[in-house]
């Protein structure tokens, strides 16, 4: 017990906490700074220094190690240990940076065979780390985090679905927008747009009954309404259909 109860604001220790814990690029650093008390153990303290030095070194001295992605996925996993529940997109590729940061982390004191680091290196050898759950989340995510056309069989065919369905309603916008600057019915420099998830044509509001269609939305001024032309009703639909 340490005596006075007070000690480590007598001695500043508490800010010092708090300092380390402001600088932390993850919660999980963050977490960790609460658990850091004095120590009278000199062993555990002199090893603590030296790991302190050799990171400090590395900081200073080493460009490879990686310095970013620092990533708590404890609550990604925590659903994805649940029966029935899956991860959003999103969520896979915080796991899939963590992962990877992670590795390179493990790499970096591997690949340092001089010793350099011989308690940090120590240190890591102590980790299990299972690199074939993250060579199949790659497999699935990208590098931008979005799931990979080949992810599945079936993602693989809508994605070339929507594909083909997407340039299909271009072509038919183009022709729609063709014909209607023809007849003056939109300005010329007129192009498609995006109202509610659907791709529609802006057409001033005295023109609205000279183009076939559905009002998706108007301007704040109401002179101008967006039009989802009746050619583009099914293929919008079914574009829809695929993202969903």
């Amino acid at each position: 017990m340490l005596y006075p109860q007070n000690l480590e604001q007598k001695l500043g220790f508490d800010k010092i906490r708090q300092m380390i814990r402001d600088n932390c690029v993850s919660p999980l650093g963050q977490q960790f700074t609460e658990k850091i008390r004095f120590s009278e153990d000199f062993n555990l303290i002199d090893k603590l220094v030296r790991q302190t030095a050799e990171f400090k070194e590395i900081l200073q001295q080493e460009n490879t190690f990686p310095s970013s992605n620092f990533i708590d996925a404890t609550p990604q996993l925590a659903r994805a240990a649940i029966e029935g529940t899956f991860l959003t997109e999103e969520e896979f590729f915080e796991v899939k940076l963590s992962l990877q940061t992670i590795h390179d982390c493990l790499r970096f004191f591997k690949n340092h065979t001089e010793n350099r680091f011989p308690q940090l290196t120590q240190l890591s050898e102590g980790i299990d780390f299972e690199k074939n759950l993250l060579d199949q989340i790659n497999r699935i995510i990208d590098e931008r985090g979005k799931l990979r056309d080949n992810a599945s069989s079936e993602l693989q065919q809508i994605r070339k679905q929507l594909n083909a369905e997407q340039n299909n309603l271009r072509k038919k916008l183009d022709s729609i927008l063709k014909a209607a600057k023809s007849q003056g019915l939109i300005a010329d420099d007129a192009s498609p747009t995006i109202r509610n998830g659907r791709m529609v044509i802006p057409v001033p509001s005295e023109n609205k009954r000279k183009l076939k269609g559905f009002v998706q939305d108007e301007s704040a001024t109401g002179q101008t309404l967006f039009i989802e032309p009746v050619e583009v009703l099914e293929s919008n639909n079914e574009i829809r259909e695929l993202e969903y």
